[in-house]
């Protein structure tokens, strides 16, 4: 499931032009095509309008443009190896230590599989624009934009260890698990993408989910891939024997990156308020605070090394391995974590469901054969409010109206806002520039002055 808003972000098809200011406010696009024209300097964004380019020139464009076009160079924007930490790190060790499936370094694989660049359609000519990244890369900085990029990072490390190792994971299908690797090279380059044309904040968390989970559906085809790995692994029966079992802290990464999916629909049912829940379900529930702390927690304890599992695991557990089951209130110890929305009929040992319903359980089927059923229904309330919520998101904050109305400006028409702090916020930002009577239809918001 999306958000309306965060399919718009890459749903448009390659090839076609669209206003990216546009996209940011989920306005149409012109009919006439021609009437949208590339930026005359670097060629990355287009817009319908000198509004829209105004707009997005101050909110995102001036901080990359320079760069897009190449008449200057990011600092840090590119892969040095001389002064990249996990390269130095890997040389320093030596590929037959780096071939150690107990040795905790990952290395870097940027200067062997990736070149970070950007690159779009030139219209002008039909072929493609590349460039330099406009903006420092993490693994030079050691800082990410977000936690998202940060989390697909590391899943490129966990894997080109994996391959240097030979873990089982890796080799026992290979096909597959070059696949998940080029998936993975390619989410990054999608994030990239969602940088420059999205507003700084929550509506950038938004169009990122857009690009997680829009055609190509990488998000789906590196579940698949996973999927696939593990019926293979089970039919023979592996059991990790490395203390950091990277395959299973892999998972966990993807696994944030599925919840973040939904994470729009979460956070806005929870800023318009939910509905009295029952108990157990008010307990079990998983906020999104809670998921934004444990996943800042897990990729802040991996900054170049994998760490033993059952570390994450109780960073998961929220610092407790020891707990009490949800089914049969047993006192237990967490000894495995289930990240899959099917519940498991054959754990046989307890463990920690981390999902949008999060708790203990002891392994006895009969005490979690309900959660799959109080999970849907979850995400029903989520998705039904998220829908009903979509006229009153705020066009500077991205979120929506606590009171579940929105206002809309009155001259243009064109934006809505959740109050009066970001109305006055975007009006002394830019608003305030292009804000006229008249604006065209495709970009008016609503029907009255309060939706």
């Amino acid at each position: 499931m999306m958000t309306e808003e965060s399919c718009k972000f890459s749903c448009i098809p390659e090839g076609v032009k669209s206003c990216a200011n546009c996209i940011n406010y989920t306005w149409g696009q012109p009919a006439d095509q021609s009437k949208i024209l590339q930026c005359a300097k670097c060629k990355f964004i287009s817009y319908c309008s000198k509004e829209c380019q105004q707009e997005h020139w101050v909110k995102v464009h001036k901080n990359h443009c320079k760069y897009l076009a190449q008449q200057k160079v990011m600092p840090q924007s590119r892969h040095d190896p001389a002064n990249c930490s996990g390269c130095k790190e890997q040389l320093e060790i030596g590929p037959v230590e780096m071939a150690n499936p107990d040795n905790p370094v990952l290395g870097c694989p940027l200067a062997k599989y990736c070149v970070p660049f950007m690159c779009q359609p030139d219209f002008s000519d039909g072929g493609k624009t590349q460039a330099p990244l406009p903006f420092p890369l993490g693994e030079m900085t050691g800082k990410f934009q977000t936690k998202a990029e940060h989390t697909v990072c590391l899943m490129m490390r966990i894997l080109n260890k994996m391959q240097m190792s030979k873990h089982t994971a890796w080799t026992i299908h290979p096909e597959a698990s070059e696949n998940m690797y080029m998936q993975v090279n390619d989410l990054r380059h999608f994030i990239w993408d969602a940088y420059i044309f999205a507003n700084p904040g929550y509506i950038l968390d938004t169009a990122i989910v857009g690009k997680l989970t829009c055609p190509p559906m990488i998000l789906v085809q590196l579940t698949s891939l996973a999927t696939i790995i593990d019926e293979k692994l089970s039919i023979v029966k592996f059991s990790d024997p490395t203390v950091c079992r990277p395959w299973d802290t892999f998972k966990l990464l993807l696994n944030f990156l599925v919840q973040f999916n939904t994470e729009p629909m979460r956070k806005e049912t929870e800023c318009v308020g939910l509905p009295e829940l029952s108990k157990p379900l008010q307990e079990r529930r998983l906020s999104s605070v809670q998921f934004n702390k444990v996943w800042s927690e897990v990729l802040d304890t991996m900054p170049d090394k994998l760490v033993p599992y059952t570390a994450l695991v109780k960073i998961v557990c929220s610092g407790q391995l020891n707990q009490s089951c949800a089914g049969c209130s047993k006192d237990i110890e967490v000894a495995e974590l289930q990240l899959q929305r099917l519940i498991p009929t054959d754990i046989g040992t307890s463990f920690y469901r981390f999902n949008y319903i999060s708790a203990s359980f002891c392994g006895n089927p009969k005490c979690h054969e309900k959660v799959a059923e109080e999970e849907s229904d979850l995400m029903k309330i989520y998705f039904k409010i998220s829908v009903r919520s979509s006229g009153y998101r705020c066009d500077t904050c991205g979120l929506p109206s606590t009171a579940n109305k929105g206002h809309r400006c009155s001259r243009c028409l064109t934006k809505v806002y959740c109050g009066v702090q970001c109305r006055d916020e975007d009006w002394e930002k830019v608003h305030k520039l292009g804000c006229r009577e008249g604006e065209v239809e495709r970009k008016r918001k609503g029907g009255r002055q309060e939706r």
